[in-house]
């Protein structure tokens, strides 16, 4: 049987690269899937376009695909801006994340964890120029973003301390998943 993976593991494999990201260990159980947060996803100016978002994304029950999980960790970020920063600090937020959680997902592996599965807090936006008009052009490493799957992030983390605001204001927070 599988050793308990331990939560301080995955911090120290990120502290070094992304000291801007703490981990809050969580229970698969405890997402809030809602079908108003999927639906959400057709209104982005983007629907359609993104390999990793809706429609385009599996059509699976994430509820029952998660809960195979044992175990859960979100990874926030919060980044201070301010109305000049603000683009800056919206790209470096969601690539430390997206990088923070593969990191994670690879150092879980190492750990006998080969089915560690992560979700980014938003699109992804690994290419520059958008996504690949025929197919995506990071494959391995794209991420489909949690609320794509239904979860409602915002009930999600608050039963873990974890307040996120919409719109940001002077604080801009992401929060990403990962599950083994």
């Amino acid at each position: 049987m599988r050793e308990k993976f331990d939560l301080s593991t995955l911090q120290k494999g990120i502290a070094d690269r992304y000291p801007d990201i703490s981990l809050t260990c969580m229970s698969p159980k405890d997402l809030v899937f809602e079908t108003r947060v999927a639906m959400s996803c057709f209104y982005c100016k983007n629907y359609g376009r993104n390999w990793h978002c809706p429609p385009k994304i599996p059509q699976i029950d994430y509820q029952n695909m998660m809960l195979e999980y044992d175990s859960g960790a979100f990874a926030l970020i919060s980044l201070p801006f301010d109305d000049l920063t603000f683009p800056e600090v919206r790209t470096r937020s969601t690539n430390d994340l997206h990088q923070a959680l593969l990191s994670m997902e690879h150092i879980l592996w190492e750990h006998d964890h080969p089915l560690a599965i992560s979700f980014i807090g938003g699109s992804c936006k690994l290419c520059k120029n958008g996504c690949g008009k025929e197919y995506c052009n990071n494959p391995y490493q794209a991420r489909m973003p949690l609320e794509a799957t239904g979860v409602n992030v915002i009930k999600s983390a608050e039963k873990y301390g974890i307040e996120l605001h919409f719109p940001p204001d002077g604080t801009l927070k992401r929060l990403g998943l990962i599950l083994w």
